[in-house]
């Protein structure tokens, strides 16, 4: 529960700082910031895959950590309030095996509300995303939005929000297919 805790809680900016001194001052684990080319590296700099994963160890982690434990309290929520489900009781009483029980009865419907989420935190996603590249200082759209916001850039900045509302809307259209898939009683007609 405390990475959960520390997860819901802490702010990208001071994750990334953390990791960034733990993992890449003090310890010497992986760079602290930066970015290394997986094909194209200017000359004198790491490339190839081992520097490029390196160096996006930490952004992942922080990135992920965010996430991860928004959804580990969602999921853990949503499974103990659906295990006391009646479906699940006769599951049990007609000699399901808990594993078919817990896959078929239990996970299936406690995802929808989880799928939900994933939907509505593409663009909180996207917002992260700037706070982790700032973090990092790594090339990315929230970098050059926050380049063309500070040079007055209309045009970029305009790209930049249009591009981020086109990955919005086609991920609430995967999201609404995968209703679909969980949840036979949906029907897309």
């Amino acid at each position: 529960m405390l990475f959960v805790l520390i997860g819901v809680s802490a702010h990208p900016i001071w994750i990334g700082l953390i990791f960034s001194y733990f993992f890449g001052f003090k310890w010497h684990l992986t760079p602290i910031a930066g970015y290394a080319d997986f094909f194209n590296a200017p000359p004198g700099e790491p490339a190839g895959a081992w520097p490029w994963f390196s160096h996006l160890i930490l952004p992942w982690c922080t990135f992920a950590l965010l996430f991860a434990a928004l959804y580990v309290r969602m999921i853990r929520a949503n499974v103990m309030e659906t295990m006391n489900e009646d479906y699940v009781r006769t599951a049990r009483a007609k000699g399901a095996s808990e594993q078919r029980v817990l896959g078929v009865h239990v996970l299936r419907n406690a995802l929808l509300p989880v799928v939900t989420m994933l939907g509505m935190d593409i663009g909180v996603a996207l917002g992260g995303a700037v706070f982790t590249e700032t973090v990092y200082n790594l090339p990315g759209l929230g970098r050059i939005a926050i380049l063309a916001i500070g040079s007055y850039d209309l045009a970029v900045v305009q790209g930049v929000v249009v591009f981020a509302t086109l990955a919005i809307i086609f991920f609430n259209l995967i999201v609404d297919l995968l209703y679909a898939w969980i949840d036979p009683r949906i029907r897309l007609t």
